[in-house]
């Protein structure tokens, strides 16, 4: 079953059976694979096969559970214990390598309650170390998605210290990442958090324009983020300033190969709204009549 699980061909049959057996089957299978987790995990076959194995019994569990069968939905849990445990015990080094992070999302995605507060809890001891790392900031947007609240404010602390943090992270390559999933997933107060960053002076080059968006939006990658700022935001005196801002500048963000999208944004935002005659408020144009 080890040879099967780490063979290319192998795990595709392996991955079938824990998906097609029966329930008693499944979890005599899922034991055999107890102190070989994390050497499945790091393999480019055997991670397929732990991530079926979360997938499968969470969703047995659960199917349990909504039948009101409460001993079997702990019993089943209980069977996939061993495979969150070493994902908790490991968290930080599984975000960060090419296959362990697939395994670690998929724990927070379909683990029952208990067993995914335990590896989100672990994820933000040490989600300063993930947010800018290749592999690391799948696992935090997937944490900023599966997460509650409490996760995602330990996230946004982190995007906005007084240090220039969010400005470098905006720039980052791969905690770009994070910063756009936290304005798509997080709440409208996380939001209003990151647009004060864009609204506030640009410190590393003051001769842009007067805020960071307007850096920012000059980036080869954090064009990005300031484009996420102006789809996800609700309409607001913030989002009011950022576009009056971006306007502003709109010459010298037309002449900019990277803020192309930044300006398509604000002429959408343009073309799609108007202010209605008759009540003086500005609404969204949908194209459509009255019939």
């Amino acid at each position: 079953l080890g040879n099967g699980t780490l063979h290319m061909h192998g795990c595709r049959v392996v991955q079938k059976a824990i998906k097609c057996l029966d329930q008693t089957q499944v979890t005599t299978l899922i034991t055999k694979f107890r102190s070989q987790v994390l050497n499945f995990t790091h393999d480019p076959n055997g991670n397929h096969v732990i991530q079926k194995c979360i997938q499968v019994m969470s969703s047995l569990a659960k199917a349990a559970a909504s039948r009101n069968d409460t001993d079997m939905a702990s019993s089943l849990s209980d069977q996939l214990q061993f495979v969150v445990d070493d994902v908790v015990a490991n968290v930080e080094s599984l975000s960060k390598h090419r296959y362990g992070c697939r395994v670690v999302q998929r724990a927070i995605e379909f683990c029952v309650e208990h067993q995914k507060d335990a590896v989100l809890k672990k994820i933000v001891e040490c989600h300063a170390s993930l947010v800018d790392d290749q592999y690391g900031n799948y696992v935090i947007q997937q944490s900023l998605v599966c997460g509650r609240e409490e996760h995602q404010r330990e996230v946004i602390k982190t995007l906005i210290k007084n240090d220039g943090s969010f400005v470098r992270l905006s720039k980052h390559k791969y905690a770009s990442n994070v910063v756009e999933g936290m304005l798509k997933n997080g709440t409208d107060q996380h939001r209003v958090l990151i647009l004060e960053e864009l609204l506030k002076p640009s410190i590393s080059n003051k001769n842009t324009g007067p805020c960071c968006a307007i850096e920012l939006a000059l980036d080869p990658i954090a064009n990005y983020v300031v484009k996420s700022a102006l789809e996800c935001t609700k309409n607001g005196a913030q989002v009011e300033k950022l576009t009056e801002a971006l306007n502003a500048h709109r010459m010298e963000l037309s002449r900019s190969p990277f803020a192309k999208y930044v300006v398509a944004k604000l002429n959408t935002k343009r073309d799609t709204q108007y202010i209605d005659p008759e009540t003086s408020k500005q609404v969204l144009d949908t194209g459509e009549g009255n019939f």
